[in-house]
């Protein structure tokens, strides 16, 4: 496409050359005629002026400022057109130029075919004469173009034959952008973050299967144990297969929990504006018939008006896993508070249990660790309670208080703005 445009350019620029010296040689050929007459020349000197100069044929017409016709040379009934002051007319085989003569205008007309013919014969033969450099010059830059091409195409191929290896064996990889152009960098950016989030999604997948493997072997093994003895007894002990079942079914409702916060925290966020204050008084109504078969007590100071960004049903999932936490773990009385301080939603949930050492602190969040590991309970619910919290741009940590008390930030917002 670029070739043929520049070809139509030295097609454009011929034919402008052409009109050019069309031109440029019929004025110099009018001056020479006029220069016969003198530079005073009038309407009678116009008249004695022939009508045959260099090798064409010539007409002069002399009009006057209203229009009217003053001399026609030849008087054949044929004079050239009135054209103002410096104007000129190329028509098909003559050219017609306009000068100022006195107060009036002259009007020459010149039967220029045989003189054009005569100028593209020497245009067509200097085109001809260069016509093998051109052709040079175009399959030079072709290979140019091509050269440059590959050079600037050799790096995207690398990346490309990198990125047919990026597999599930091997996720770590990635795409090289360091040697790519400017204009395709951003498309490689691009991809890798698309890596990254499919690698940790898969990362997360892979930690689910095997965390939940090893996690349901133990309760498994110990119901087919009792499934074993009651077919030996013939006798079933329907209230230890019914606790394995229930630790079971928590256990894998835990997991599925788990996996589903890290696969939200693998992709990009997606957090709609929910009211935190609801969905706290709405977890702490789901969890009150468990506290008072417990017979314990639940204290709420719960803030009006408090919004932050996240998934409602996980956000609920994480206020019930803290108030569960309380419940299975903790003693005395619960407190759960949520209150705004600065540009943070503070979410404290407390029970009377004695806080742990410090350097007990960060290990409450490891998955399947409890504070004592013959109690009840997975050693999953603090790890999906941060898990969503850092979802939602906040985090949870255990407070160095008298009381066990767990503290959730998270970012506030105005729901009016959704800012």
């Amino acid at each position: 496409m670029v070739f043929t445009i520049g070809a139509a350019d030295v097609v454009i620029y011929i034919w402008d050359v052409d009109q050019d010296l069309r031109t440029h040689i019929m004025d110099k050929q009018i001056d020479a005629i006029l220069a016969t007459v003198g530079t005073d020349a009038g309407i009678e000197a116009i008249g004695r002026l022939s009508t045959r100069f260099g090798e064409a044929d010539w007409r002069f017409a002399v009009y006057d400022p209203t229009g009217a016709l003053l001399l026609s040379r030849p008087d054949d009934g044929r004079p050239p057109p009135l054209l103002s002051g410096g104007k000129e007319l190329k028509e098909a085989r003559s050219s017609v130029i306009s000068r100022p003569l006195g107060p009036n205008t002259l009007v020459v007309r010149k039967d220029d075919w045989q003189e054009r013919q005569e100028l593209q014969t020497l245009l067509r033969m200097e085109l001809a004469g260069s016509t093998f450099v051109i052709a040079a010059l175009g399959a030079l830059s072709f290979l140019v173009v091509l050269t440059l091409a590959a050079w600037v195409l050799r790096s995207v191929n690398k990346a490309a034959a990198l990125a047919r290896h990026i597999d599930a064996d091997d996720p770590g990889k990635r795409i090289p952008v360091d040697d790519l152009p400017m204009e395709i960098r951003p498309l490689a950016v691009a991809a890798n973050g698309a890596l990254e989030r499919l690698a940790r999604a898969y990362a997360s997948e892979r930690r689910f299967t095997a965390e939940a493997a090893h996690e349901l072997r133990t309760p498994l093994a110990v119901l087919s144990l009792r499934l074993q003895k009651a077919r030996a007894d013939n006798s079933v002990d329907w209230e230890s297969i019914d606790r394995e079942m229930g630790q079971m079914t928590h256990l894998v409702g835990q997991l599925t929990a788990l996996a589903r916060a890290e696969s939200h925290a693998a992709l990009p966020p997606d957090r709609e504006v929910l009211s935190m204050s609801r969905v706290v008084r709405e977890a702490v109504a789901d969890m009150m018939l468990l506290f008072e078969n417990a017979e314990r007590e639940v204290h709420v100071e719960v803030a009006d008006g408090l919004y932050t960004r996240g998934n409602s049903g996980q956000m609920r999932q994480a206020v019930q896993n803290l108030l569960e936490n309380a419940l299975v773990h903790g003693t005395g009385h619960t407190t759960i508070t949520l209150s705004e301080v600065s540009t943070s939603l503070l979410l404290e949930v407390s029970d009377e249990g004695s806080a742990p050492a410090l350097n007990e602190v960060e290990e409450l969040f490891d998955r399947f660790h409890k504070r004592r590991q013959t109690g009840p309970g997975s050693g999953l619910g603090l790890a999906i309670v941060r898990q969503i919290a850092r979802n939602s741009g906040g985090d949870v940590a255990i407070a160095t208080l008298d009381r066990f008390t767990v503290v959730m930030t998270l970012p506030s917002i105005k729901a009016s703005t959704g800012r």
